[in-house]
């Protein structure tokens, strides 16, 4: 596992719910490579995408500015197996 692809995992750690485009301003990785890490982390079994529902709470999604928003791309969130992997690495530091 590189870099890159631990600082999508600790961004969806901290953000709890978020999206490609939001997830490559936050971490200064392109977006082309922030889609296909999700996607190789997806495979992986380290995230998995939000389904159901058309909004978001703000309590879900915590970098949202607004106390709901409509769900207008696809978002993902940590898997359980992703948790423990992230909780292993930051006890680990």
């Amino acid at each position: 596992m590189d870099s890159e692809e631990l600082a999508v995992l600790i961004h969806l750690k901290r953000a709890n719910v978020d999206y490609g485009k939001s997830i490559a301003l936050n971490t200064g990785i392109p977006l082309e490579r922030v889609l296909m890490i999700l996607d190789r982390l997806e495979d992986m079994g380290l995230v998995e995408r939000v389904r159901g529902g058309k909004t978001l709470k703000r309590s879900m999604a915590r970098f949202k500015l607004s106390s709901e928003v409509r769900k207008h791309h696809v978002y993902y969130r940590l898997s359980r197996r992703g948790e423990l992997l992230v909780r292993g690495i930051r006890r680990g530091q």
